[in-house]
């Protein structure tokens, strides 16, 4: 079954050693007509998707690379932001993202032959960055890496259908479906379609992507050094297949500072020259940084969701009229403006802008009608009719997140108004990373805060999360037949707008039901110096090697 991957807000890197095994990552969908020709896809449509062009190479740049240090490098090993912002630099995805999240061939190109044969011509001149050249074993032998429990891939779960992987031909691999799935290209799209040097890979076993050992793939950077804690260095790659994608950094280097004073110290000194997903508390800081410049990216720049997760199968928020009464209070636009200081948006349904990758205009439409205000008097009838007065519900969050502990307060406050009581229960970091993989960790608690993500734009997956068996934050027990017989028939839908029908018709019962309430939907932020650019304003940072194009004004 398809799911991605959920995310505790600002984990700690124990807690992400526990988010790894118990969640997945998830790949998106564009658009499958599309797909199956192997034509560039279009799925982000906001007025700016970079920060603007680099004119000029440089001998550096130094990257904060997110809230804790890399864990590997083997692009299957674990997914998760450090990862998944630095491994497609070195390990490019097959078929290239745009910041755009369009679609196009990279190291291979693809096409359909019938529903169930997906067909990838391997291009030719390819080296990976030892100067070997890369071939369709390689390519056969990387992704079947995917199915292999030894490598216990985070993307196995999106080779569920794949009846095969086979060489076909000198520079030909055919992937054969159990079921036609036209999105599945799109995987390719994300780690799990890197190409690693097969012969490099198995000579270093279990030390492959180690910080001794590295890796070697075919991306416009090559390992160079990495202590495993706090230093991680790659190298222009001068061997890069395509020159006009040339990396115009030679050397490009991530850091890993924890502490806030830390990483806006570094930002404003000017010894990090740029990063992704700057924690809320240092955006009214950064805003007046006098060496550079917080950008925000639009509407829909990520496919990235705050949400409340319903958790248990008993007690009030078993309801579905208290949750519905829960969603009803909550003011979402407040929370938006408030507390993420207007770097987020309001979410009205589990799948937002964010996350619609194909029929825009389909999607739009049916989540209208979800968009509204806060209304205290209809949720107090619902909680009244719930016979849920009165009744305490135990709120679990991350306490050493600020954004969290102000989040979970105004939940309590709205909660109040309305005649529930909401006990809040701050637990720290490791402790609340457990709630993900541990039934009895998570039963003492009706709900908690979960920040969950999918690379490329695809409600399916998000819906997926909360709502089928088996689904990753799935902790509530919730079955609908309706919900789970429409998304089965949307993975196999033949064109966008069949695929859409079935998503709305599926969401159209979750927005009743509320296994997990949508809260805001966060928008790309990225920092940086004055003398640089080219980052991406979307989440396509995640599954694209986007260091190659920062450079200086």
């Amino acid at each position: 079954m398809r799911r991605p991957r959920l995310r505790t807000i600002r984990a700690t890197a124990a807690l992400a050693a526990v988010l790894a095994a118990a969640a997945c990552t998830g790949s998106s969908s564009g658009s499958p007509r599309a797909a199956a020709t192997g034509k560039a896809v279009q799925h982000f449509t906001g007025t700016q998707v970079t920060t603007g062009s680099a004119t000029k190479d440089l001998a550096s740049v130094t990257w904060f690379g997110d809230y804790r240090p890399v864990l590997s490098m083997d692009p299957l090993r674990l997914a998760d932001y450090p990862e998944e912002t630095i491994i497609p630099n070195v390990c490019e995805p097959m078929i290239r993202v745009a910041p755009n999240y369009a679609l196009s061939p990279g190291v291979v190109s693809w096409t359909f032959t019938t529903p169930t044969s997906l067909q990838l011509t391997v291009r030719a001149g390819v080296k990976f960055s030892d100067g070997t050249a890369m071939t369709a074993p390689d390519v056969a032998y990387s992704l079947n890496r995917n199915l292999d429990p030894a490598v216990a891939s985070n993307y196995g779960y999106a080779f569920a259908n794949v009846k095969q992987i086979a060489v076909s031909g000198a520079s030909t691999v055919v992937v054969s479906l159990k079921r036609p799935q036209p999105n599945f290209v799109n995987t390719l799209g994300t780690l799990a379609g890197a190409v690693v040097e097969k012969a490099f890979t198995q000579k270093a076993g279990k030390a492959f992507g180690s910080p001794k050992t590295g890796v070697v793939c075919t991306g416009p950077f090559k390992f160079g050094s990495y202590d495993g804690t706090s230093k991680l260095v790659l190298l222009r790659n001068d061997g890069y297949w395509d020159a006009a994608h040339k990396a115009k950094a030679a050397r490009f280097t991530f850091v890993f500072p924890v502490d806030p004073t830390a990483i806006a110290n570094g930002f404003t000194s000017g010894r990090m020259d740029g990063g992704f997903d700057v924690p809320i508390n240092l955006i009214k800081s950064l805003k007046s940084a006098s060496n550079g410049k917080l950008y925000v990216g639009g509407p829909g720049s990520t496919p990235v969701n705050i949400d409340l997760l319903m958790s248990k199968t008993s007690g009030p928020g078993a309801d579905p009229r208290v949750r519905q009464a829960l969603s009803l209070v909550i003011d979402r636009k407040g929370i938006a403006s408030t507390i993420y200081g207007g770097t987020a948006d309001p979410l009205y349904q589990v799948s937002g802008p964010g996350l619609w990758g194909y029929a825009k205009d389909q999607f739009a439409a049916a989540y209208r009608m979800y968009v509204s205000t806060p209304d205290v008097a209809a949720a107090k009838k619902l909680v009244t009719a719930a016979g849920a007065t009165g009744k305490t519900l135990v709120f679990g969050y991350p306490a050493g997140d600020p954004t969290s502990v102000q989040l979970a307060t105004v939940i309590q406050q709205e909660a109040g108004q309305i005649g529930l009581k909401i006990k809040l229960a701050g637990l720290p970091n490791q402790q609340y990373g457990s709630l993900f993989g541990d039934p009895k960790a998570r039963a003492p608690y009706d709900m908690f805060i979960t920040k969950n993500y999918v690379e490329l734009p695809d409600p399916v997956g998000m819906d997926q999360l909360y709502a089928t068996a088996g689904g990753a934050t799935n902790f509530s027990g919730y079955d609908n037949a309706t919900v789970t017989q429409n998304l089965a028939a949307a993975a196999e839908a033949p064109t966008p707008a069949e695929r859409a029908r079935l998503v709305i018709a599926a969401e159209q019962q979750l927005a009743k039901d509320l296994p997990s309430i949508p809260i805001v939907t966060p928008r790309a932020v990225v920092f940086l110096d004055s003398k640089v650019t080219g980052a991406p304003l979307t989440f396509s940072f995640m599954s694209s090697p986007w260091a190659a194009a920062i450079g200086g004004r």
